[in-house]
């Protein structure tokens, strides 16, 4: 399993070389769905956390 700041770095890499442009559009359709995935699972990460934290706010209120 791979951790959320490997999933960040894997991320802005994808990015990057979609931005470039300079691959077969095999490549780069591969790579946008990759892209898609890590960000959904990104984002499931950080709205646990979010909710995490609001749950230990709740917990010494």
């Amino acid at each position: 399993m791979t951790s959320f700041e490997q999933q960040i770095q894997r991320l802005e890499i994808i990015v990057k070389t979609l931005d470039r442009g300079d691959e077969p559009i095999a490549v780069l359709l591969e790579l946008y769905e990759q892209g898609i995935g890590l960000a959904g699972k990104c984002r499931e990460y950080l709205e646990t956390a979010d909710q995490r934290v609001t749950l230990i706010h709740q917990e010494y209120e």
